[in-house]
């Protein structure tokens, strides 16, 4: 028996060519080709069954309302006791009141409008914590600027130190004032001769009021109209002093 066993097995194979190492190569690299897609269908099914459980959990949690609302299967799920504390509404922040240009305009404006007078020139710059304005005026006897620049702070006290021109207000404010003060160092204040007066109004919380005289038609660069600025230094300080100034807030810390 075992003798025609063998005898049948040698006549089977006697014919077959032994596996090339070609053969044996390809079967290898299909084998792991095999492999690798069979792996990488079994991670998108664990994905996907991941993806459905959380799903599943994102589901409960909505409809619970949070993940501290949601019970463990098979527990009862806990009541939330209501919060006895009232809603405290946050209490919004006091904006810092502004000042505009054109609110500074109109105020010089209507401060310098007089018989005799025309305003020509309109200017204006800056906006918020600080706005400047200002106007060429003629009174008959030479066209000359006035300007004013109003400010919330941050500015240095001109009185301090101490100096020429200081006062000190009833209601400690600061003023201070510069009569006919040369616009150049040099020798073009031969060539435009143009002079100004100056008065700043310090309040005690740091907002100023500072007001410009000039005797020609602007600061620099042109010849001068008159021989004196066209208002004084005490017409300035009444202009400063004047409570239709619209004055921003003042600075923090001042």
């Amino acid at each position: 028996m075992n003798t025609q066993l063998t005898d049948l097995m040698q006549k089977a194979t006697e014919n077959l060519e032994p596996v090339t190492p070609d053969l044996l190569e390809r079967s290898v690299t299909q084998g792991l080709r095999l492999r690798r897609r069979r792996t990488a269908l079994l991670t998108a099914s664990g994905a996907g069954a991941v993806l459905a459980t959380a799903g599943l959990i994102a589901g409960g949690i909505h409809v619970l309302g949070s993940p501290a609302d949601a019970a463990v299967a098979g527990s009862p799920v806990p009541l939330t006791k209501p919060s006895t504390k009232p809603s405290v509404k946050p209490t919004p922040a006091t904006k810092p009141v502004g000042v505009t240009p054109k609110q500074t305009l109109a105020t010089l404006r209507s401060l310098l409008e007089a018989p005799g007078r025309t305003l020509s020139a309109p200017e204006t710059w800056g906006g918020g914590d600080y706005a400047g304005a200002a106007y060429v005026v003629d009174d008959g006897h030479g066209a000359a600027r006035v300007d004013v620049m109003i400010s919330g702070g941050g500015e240095q006290n001109p009185c301090v130190p101490a100096r020429t021109g200081c006062k000190t207000l009833p209601d400690g404010s600061v003023l201070f004032t510069s009569k006919e003060s040369p616009e150049y160092s040099d020798s073009r204040q031969k060539q435009y001769s143009v002079v100004s007066n100056l008065v700043v109004l310090y309040r005690h919380d740091g907002r100023n009021i500072n007001l410009t005289s000039y005797n020609g038609p602007a600061e620099k660069g042109k010849q001068h109209t008159r021989p004196t600025p066209i208002l004084s230094v005490a017409d300035l300080t009444t202009l400063a002093k004047s409570t239709a100034w619209k004055l921003p807030s003042a600075k923090a810390g001042k």
